[in-house]
């Protein structure tokens, strides 16, 4: 791919300025929309003989997203996204729009969202300089008691971000699927969802890592109710269940098969 890898840097110098023509009104930050990024990048691609192409097909029973970058030399490389099982054609449009924006970015190396850094430097900086202010005192003044300074707790994670979180790290799954499944219901943290759409959205994190272990969907749907909802409704820690569960998969293959 010598071609293509020569080109590509050479498009990159010539990528224009993204803008950032979206804002997220979660976080009141802005980001740059799928036809921002294109319209930044394209120009030099063109002229440097490359261009991307993305395309759905499907793979091992699941949707995923194709992105192509291709040579006019016949060279190419490609990446694939798993695109999250849904059943409404407007959200899952939703979704494959949010992916694809993330599969160009991810392709090209380039960022679509807004760098907050400035935020923190700009607190480093007020913090020190307020430090720097304070004043030596002179000989005829009296010394000032300093306030107690009192102990900062940290802001505790919200129940809901925590068990997604302790289930998306044990069973591996991406996090950026589960952004995608977030953005699919129009939420950007699992702390928006109800009780049932954060069900959803664990049956959903362990069916993907059952499905790489059974061969029929069916059998790894059986899985995770016997192993990890029955087990919770018996008493059974979610997360203990999973790891059991996970544990005990090569013993159960035959079983379930």
């Amino acid at each position: 791919m010598q071609e293509l890898i020569k080109a590509l840097i050479k498009a990159k110098s010539e990528f224009n300025p993204i803008q950032k023509d979206g804002t997220n009104p979660h976080y009141k930050r802005k980001y740059a929309t799928l036809d921002a990024v294109l319209d930044a990048v394209t120009p030099g691609l063109s002229k440097h003989g490359l261009v991307i192409i993305q395309t759905t097909e499907i793979f091992e029973s699941k949707t995923v997203l194709r992105t192509h970058i291709f040579h006019e030399s016949g060279e190419s490389i490609t990446s694939t996204y798993p695109l999250p099982e849904i059943a409404d054609s407007q959200k899952f449009g939703a979704a494959l729009t949010y992916a694809r924006r993330y599969a160009v970015c991810a392709i090209l190396s380039v960022t679509a969202d807004e760098d907050n850094d400035a935020e923190g430097a700009t607190t480093s900086q007020k913090t020190e300089q307020a430090q720097n202010n304070i004043r030596p005192r002179k000989d005829n003044q009296q010394p000032r008691v300093q306030p107690t300074k009192q102990a900062i707790t940290p802001p505790s994670i919200n129940p809901k971000d925590l068990r997604v979180k302790e289930v998306r790290t044990l069973l591996n799954y991406s996090l950026d699927l589960v952004k995608v499944w977030l953005h699919s219901r129009n939420v950007t943290s699992p702390s928006e969802l109800d009780s049932l759409q954060i069900d959803e959205l664990v049956k959903t994190m362990c069916l993907a890592w059952a499905g790489n272990k059974f061969g029929h969907p069916n059998h790894a749907a059986n899985f995770y109710q016997k192993h990890v909802v029955d087990a919770v409704v018996r008493g059974v820690d979610e997360t203990r269940a999973i790891n059991d569960s996970m544990e005990g998969s090569l013993a159960q293959l035959p079983e379930l098969n």
